[in-house]
This record gives C-alpha cells, sequence and structure tokens, in this order.
C-alpha cells in the first residue's frame, strides 16, 4: 500500500503532471489508483477516447439513488504557456500564504484534498456511500463528465448529492450559467476579384446575420427568470460573437465566412430552446438554413453545450454545506462547471472548494494556504453530516 502523503505533498505530485486538457490523462490516474489501492476503496476507469478517461472511486454501500455524497473535481489545466511566469508552473512553490502552481486553485488543489479525504473515510470504514469522481475536459466545454454521465448505465442509481471542488472562496454556490457553443458559416461563391461578378462574397452575406446576432445580444439584456437572482452582476443570457474567420487570399472572392458564437444561458433555459433563435437569425437576413454552406445559405451547427445548473435554496444538500461554511446564503457564477452535466444523472448539487476563481487561469495562479487547510476540515465535517 502506498504510504499517505500530506495535502501538500500530494498537491505537488498532481501538478507535476502536464494535464492541460489536450493532453492524456493516463500517467495522472495511474498515480491515483496506485495511491488509493487501499483496503475498502472500489475503482472504476470510464475511457473517452485519446487517452483520456474519467474515475470513479467507490468506498462504503453502494449508493440507492436517494442516498450518498460525491466529491467531484477535474483533473485538467488551462495551458501555462505566459511568460509572467515567476516559477516553474509545474513545481509547486510556497509562499508565506500561498501555494503557487499551474492548478493550485482550478482545481488540484481541491483534488488533493479530496483524495485524501476520501482515502482517510474508506480507512475509517465509512459505511455510508462516499465517492470520489474525477474528470478530464473540464476546461474545454465539461467534456469529460458529459461523457461520464453517457456511460453512466440508465439502470444503475448514481450518487444523491454531488460536491463539485471548483475555487469558491470556501463559498457555496447553488446555480451556475451554461455555456453553449454555435458555429455558423454562410456561403458564397469564390471567383477572382477582377471578375466579382462571378462570384458571391460569403463575407458581405455574413454581414446581416452578425447585424442580428447583435440585436438578438442586445434583447437578451431586458430577460430575466427566477434564477437571475443568483447573477446580480449579469442577470440575463449573454452572447457573444468571439471569432469571425473567412476568405482565403486577396484576389479570391470569399466563398465561407464562419462565426463563432457563445451563449451564457440561465438556469431552467436549454439549448434546445435557443439554438432556434439564433436560427431565426439566419432566417430574417434572408439566407436559407441548409446542412451545408451554399451561396444564399447559412448552416447552424452545435459544437458544445455545458448545461447550467440550479439547486434550489431549500435544498437539504444545500443548507448542509451552508451550515458547514457557516455561509448565510448561497449564490452564483457566470462559469459553468461539471454540476451541470452531472444532475442528468439525477443528483444534487453544490459547488463549494477553496481558492479565488479570479487568479484561475493566470500566471502565478496560486491557493491561499489557510483555505488549503481548512477546507479538509470542512469536506470531513459535510461527510459527517450526510452520513
Amino acid at each position: 500500500m502506498t504510504p499517505k502523503l500530506t495535502d501538500q505533498e500530494l498537491l505537488s505530485r498532481l501538478v507535476a503532471f502536464d494535464t492541460t486538457s489536450h493532453r492524456p490523462t493516463t500517467e495522472l490516474f495511474d498515480f491515483v489508483c496506485n495511491y488509493l489501492d487501499v483496503p475498502g476503496v472500489r475503482c472504476e476507469r470510464f475511457a473517452s477516447g485519446d487517452l483520456h478517461e474519467n474515475v470513479l472511486f467507490s468506498t462504503g454501500d453502494e449508493p440507492t439513488g436517494s442516498d450518498g455524497l460525491v466529491l467531484c473535481g477535474h483533473v485538467d489545466t488551462v495551458p501555462a504557456d505566459e511568460p509572467e511566469w515567476t516559477s516553474d508552473p509545474r513545481v509547486l512553490t510556497e509562499t508565506s500564504d500561498r501555494l503557487i502552481a499551474r492548478g493550485a486553485c482550478d482545481m488540484k488543489g481541491f483534488d488533493a484534498l479530496a483524495i485524501n479525504v476520501f482515502r482517510e473515510q474508506a480507512q475509517a470504514g465509512i459505511r455510508s456511500p462516499l465517492g470520489l469522481l474525477l474528470t478530464h475536459s473540464e476546461e474545454v466545454g465539461t467534456i469529460g463528465a458529459g461523457e461520464f454521465a453517457k456511460q453512466w448505465a440508465s439502470d444503475r442509481p448514481f450518487y444523491k448529492h454531488v460536491l463539485v471542488g471548483e475555487p469558491t472562496s470556501l463559498q457555496p454556490i447553488r446555480g451556475h450559467k451554461g455555456h453553449l457553443s454555435l458555429r455558423l458559416t454562410v456561403g458564397g461563391r469564390p471567383c477572382h476579384t477582377g471578375y466579382p461578378h462571378k462570384g458571391e462574397n460569403a463575407i458581405e452575406a455574413a454581414h446581416p446575420v452578425l447585424v442580428g446576432l447583435k440585436e438578438l445580444r442586445a434583447s437578451l439584456r431586458d430577460e430575466r427568470t427566477d434564477a437571475s437572482v443568483l447573477f446580480e452582476e449579469v442577470p440575463f443570457p449573454v452572447l457573444t460573437i468571439v471569432k469571425i474567420a473567412g476568405g482565403q487570399a486577396i484576389n479570391i472572392m470569399p466563398e465561407e465566412c464562419v462565426i463563432h458564437v457563445g451563449v451564457r444561458l440561465l438556469p431552467g433555459q436549454t439549448a434546445e430552446e435557443f439554438i432556434p433563435r439564433v436560427e431565426g437569425v439566419v432566417k430574417e437576413a434572408g439566407l436559407d438554413l441548409t446542412e451545408s454552406p451554399d451561396v444564399g445559405s447559412c448552416t447552424v451547427e452545435f459544437l458544445n453545450n455545458s448545461p447550467s445548473f440550479g439547486t434550489p435554496v431549500h435544498d437539504p444538500f444545500l443548507q448542509a454545506v451552508m451550515k458547514i461554511a457557516e455561509a448565510d446564503e448561497a449564490g452564483g457564477v457566470g462559469y459553468a462547471s461539471d454540476a451541470g452535466r452531472l444532475e442528468a444523472l439525477g443528483c444534487t448539487c453544490v459547488v463549494f472548494g477553496p481558492g479565488d476563481i479570479s487568479v484561475a487561469h493566470k500566471p502565478n495562479e496560486w491557493m491561499p494556504i489557510d483555505e488549503f487547510v481548512r477546507a479538509p476540515k470542512l469536506m470531513h465535517a459535510l461527510i459527517d453530516h450526510m452520513s
């Protein structure tokens, strides 16, 4: 059996693995599986292709669907290529009040704590269902959790409660917006620009679509749902044109114009309901909706959907987290997490973890040591409360 590491030692081992989202997770998961190879722990590895996988560790009784708690964290990180790093981003560096490394905050800090808390509970002989779910590719669209939800057998009960340990400065979060990604491709006809009458300019044809998307974005500012109270700064759904590409050379009429759109929907709003509104913009622009772009037409492609999530304020699990955290209220955040994907399994989610999201995805990302020390105590208290 692998000797137990301190929380900081374990975090140091985790950040040393380069698990930037496009890279394989196998080596990190091999290490964690070996580390959690202790009596009472069951391990299931769910392959997702391209050397990516999700891993579920279980201890105690099997869940019935109305009980059990899962600690959930993703193991992938954003790149660490910024020149502003003052230390090696793959080497955990300690200062007087912080632990610095890529992923220290988002979210290998929580992962290290959850792994050790889970191991300690297993070795103590916990009987209540307890799980530890580690996912891949969260940073590029909560893809790993989405694959896990698809692979979970429909007739197999899942855990009732999930604590997703994104950095929230140890404040309970009961809702977040989703993130829908779409690609619109407007068709044209290429020709030599010296003979413009022989072609159709796809970039020019895309102009009314861009205008329509801008108008749709503006109209969204007036939309509210019951969940809007969670997002005081931006209480409405948000549409953003994030990328435009078109044309090949200065003397060739553009054949296509590709528009990438991101939409952050409120809890309760779905991609299925929203996509027709984007298609309506295309129609209003005088273009036909087609499956492949051609002159006078446009395609609307669904790329990815990280669903929103929302937990009612009086939910017992949320109230338990609030009590343990000594929090008077639970808020909402504008970013997506694995919670939106896992809700499809019938569980109740709360997002709660150490670290400040404002320092994630930045050079010299860091975890405050005081929260790193406090968080495992809160996790143990929550597990005891839910058992």
